[in-house]
């Protein structure tokens, strides 16, 4: 795998003062903690920024696997990179520990190609907070256009806040007919692709690059952000041809680094349209499911 350059740090500013803003906030909400958090639906972020670096638009489509696609326009999964800071605004806002937030899926649709070398109008917004049992699930919503078109991808990432306690036994569940998989191809990482993909998005979170740091983490190792692991699958599937307008998953299990080779297995569509799709290891072991049209 080619090394990703540290002078991208520079273009992942907005990002980095996120983070020690969120270090501010953990301190403080243990101080004097924050009142309810703002009310689904209210308080959008909206920001118009400039277009992405060239250097960094092709360290991150050299990464992801796509080589020479997306020629004049903008991957549409590179939403990660230019939605974060908008995200964490909003979660600054929340009285939760946002050191215990973790990702668990994307929703990808796109409507329009992004171009690239065009400054980019971005909104988010809380769609969805959901208070369960041993966590706090929070739905949050990124729309990215031009002027012109001011919604050409819309993106729910899904995450979740880990309260502290013991975690609640998990209801048995009836397992479904599993669809007929074919392997669209492989991938796999080695133990820098987090410190790559940190450089790449600005999502530097330590349980993906410190080892030490990532070994006290409850994944107990280092692994894969769950918006890269989203990131090469969705690759192995336009290589292959698999045509797509709208994506759904969710992150099962962490992709441990560095990890055996990976599989992205598709099934036939359902009477509804949908495909679908998983990111699967050794043995049963599924790290990544969801569904596409």
């Amino acid at each position: 795998m080619t090394g990703v350059p540290y002078r991208l740090l520079r273009h992942q500013l907005p990002m980095l003062l996120i983070g020690a803003r969120v270090v501010g906030h953990t301190v403080l909400n243990a101080i004097a903690p924050a009142s309810r958090p703002p009310a689904p639906g209210t308080d959008a972020v909206t920001r118009v920024i400039h277009a992405p670096a060239a250097d960094l638009v092709a360290q991150y489509i050299a990464w992801s696997g796509a080589a020479s696609a997306y020629e004049g326009e903008l991957p549409p999964h590179m939403v990660s990179q230019w939605s974060l800071p908008l995200v964490g605004e909003l979660l600054l806002r929340m009285p939760y520990k946002l050191t215990s937030v973790i990702n668990q899926g994307v929703s990808l649709r796109v409507h329009g190609p992004l171009p690239r070398d065009t400054p980019l109008h971005v909104s988010a917004i809380v769609d969805q907070i959901e208070h369960t049992p041993g966590r706090i699930k929070v739905v949050v919503e990124i729309i990215t256009g031009t002027t012109q078109q001011p919604s050409l991808v819309e993106a729910r990432l899904h995450m979740s806040f880990l309260l502290p306690g013991p975690r609640p036994a998990k209801a048995a569940q009836v397992r479904p007919d599993e669809p007929q998989w074919q392997t669209a191809g492989t991938w796999h990482a080695d133990a820098r692709d987090g410190l790559r993909f940190a450089l790449l998005t600005g999502d530097f979170n330590p349980i993906h690059w410190c080892g030490p740091l990532a070994r006290r983490s409850v994944f107990r190792s280092l692994v894969l952000h769950g918006f890269g692991s989203f990131v090469r699958s969705y690759e192995i599937l336009r290589q292959q041809g698999i045509s797509f307008r709208e994506i759904d998953v969710r992150f099962v299990k962490p992709v441990p680094l560095p990890c055996p080779t990976l599989s992205v297995q598709i099934a036939p569509a359902g009477a509804d349209g949908w495909r679908p799709v998983r990111l699967a290891g050794v043995g049963d072991t599924v790290h990544l499911a969801g569904n596409l049209r």
